[in-house]
């Protein structure tokens, strides 16, 4: 009876181990790490948990549940968040958070402990995602070419020619010239039509 007795007991500590799940994260933003055997709920568990796994063996406890009131394990100085669906919050990841974490749930009587590894990878801090700038911004096709082509001839003045600048010149001049000669003969016809106007009235 007694190896009967402990072989059930070494049966409901079992925790089957679920296929690790890996996800990347970008640097700064808010990393959301699932819990897969709490996918179809907590009605067959009593507490949870996020550990992160050291050389593949040891665990370091981040935060539990139990009864729904969250606790961070004592000497955590990262603030570790977990929702309604036992998913693992890191809020700001970093690339020292990048790594191996695992979610424990603890099964009430007749039921089986459970447990799943999440591989955390965090892009590096001074790298820009694919497609943008340093800003953030996306930049097009032709704007990444132009910038790229110091030689490209979108952006560069077009070279006025010396002799293009000196006719230019003289037009202006003669023009204005023009304007005035045509000003000074609109006053002369103005003036005699007056004259004329005056000698009729006179007679």
């Amino acid at each position: 009876m007694l190896p009967l007795a402990l072989g059930c007991l070494w049966l409901l500590l079992q925790r089957p181990a679920v296929a690790a799940v890996s996800m990347d994260s970008q640097c700064g933003a808010a990393a959301v790490l699932p819990c897969p055997p709490a996918v179809k709920g907590m009605q067959n568990f009593w507490a949870s948990g996020w550990y992160k796994v050291i050389n593949n063996s040891q665990e370091t406890g981040l935060i539990r549940n139990l009864k729904n009131r969250t606790t961070v394990y004592d000497k955590i100085q990262r603030p570790f968040l977990m929702d309604e669906q036992q998913s693992l919050v890191i809020p700001k990841v970093r690339p020292e958070d990048a790594g191996t974490y695992r979610c424990s749930l603890w099964a009430n009587v007749g039921h089986f402990n459970q447990q799943a590894d999440v591989i955390l990878r965090v892009s590096d801090c001074s790298t820009p995602w694919p497609g943008t700038s340093p800003t953030g911004t996306s930049l097009r096709g032709s704007e990444r070419e132009g910038s790229a082509s110091p030689n490209s001839t979108c952006c560069r003045e077009p070279l006025i020619p010396v002799l293009a600048a000196v006719l230019g010149l003289l037009a202006f001049n003669v023009g204005k010239g023009l304007l005035s000669i045509i000003l000074i003969l609109v006053i002369r016809v103005s003036l005699k039509y007056k004259r004329r106007r005056k000698q009729a009235r006179n007679l």
